[in-house]
């Protein structure tokens, strides 16, 4: 039997007032990793935008920020689950998907573990970089299966249903972000790729924890009218 990690029924025991915490820490959190991004910029000249990872930013002066922000975004898919829980039913796809999305949550922690290496995967390469490369890279391809497991089961829920098409569409865009980001990695623009792609790759989530948690503040509203 299939079960939703780490287990249905404590989840499918959170209330709806919970679940809309849930929704709006995954909201805060995503927010908090794009302005960490964006002050890092600011605070780190010297690493160059276009052809250094976001990664870079967090070793060196200040790295502790973005440290934080990669730990902000583990808890923000940690968070979408547990609230998800309690919104779709328990078929296969939502399962899976749910899975996937504690994978990536782990690995964005491993992530903010291990400092990165601008030179994995090419020498001279450290382990805790290859490691955090590694961790980065699951986490953002369980987050792209995630999103399309998700976006079809969302067609077969009546409060979902208006969401199913842009959500698939956001999954369908993460792919060719991810393509983009691989061409630009070979040619040396890995910096540019990443910053195109995390803004796509994260929209889904984003939308997702921002429909959840109107839904959810609808529903709490009408039972309390």
């Amino acid at each position: 039997m299939i079960i939703w990690p780490p287990s249905m029924r404590k989840v499918y025991t959170i209330s709806a007032t919970i679940r809309s915490w849930l929704a709006l820490i995954s909201i805060v959190c995503i927010g908090y990793f794009f302005i960490i991004v964006l002050i890092s910029h600011v605070l780190r000249p010297d690493v160059q935008p276009l052809r250094n990872a976001v990664s870079n930013y967090a070793t060196g002066p200040y790295g502790f920020l973005m440290v934080s922000a990669f730990f902000a975004l583990a808890l923000a898919m940690a968070a979408i689950v547990l609230g998800l829980a309690g919104e779709l039913p328990p078929t296969r796809r939502t399962q899976y998907g749910a899975t996937l999305l504690f994978i990536a949550s782990v690995g964005l922690v491993v992530v903010g573990i291990f400092p990165g290496d601008v030179h994995v995967p090419h020498p001279p390469a450290t382990i805790t970089g290859l490691i955090h490369w590694i961790a980065a890279g699951t986490s953002f391809l369980s987050i792209t299966i995630a999103a399309f497991l998700f976006s079809d089961s969302f067609k077969e829920h009546k409060d979902w249903q208006s969401f199913h098409r842009p959500a698939l569409g956001l999954s369908i865009a993460s792919v060719i972000a991810t393509a983009v980001f691989g061409v630009l990695a070979l040619t040396g623009w890995v910096g540019l790729g990443e910053r195109i792609y995390l803004p796509v790759a994260l929209l889904w989530p984003l939308l997702t924890t921002i429909r959840m948690k109107a839904l959810i503040s609808r529903k709490i509203t009408l039972r309390h009218a």
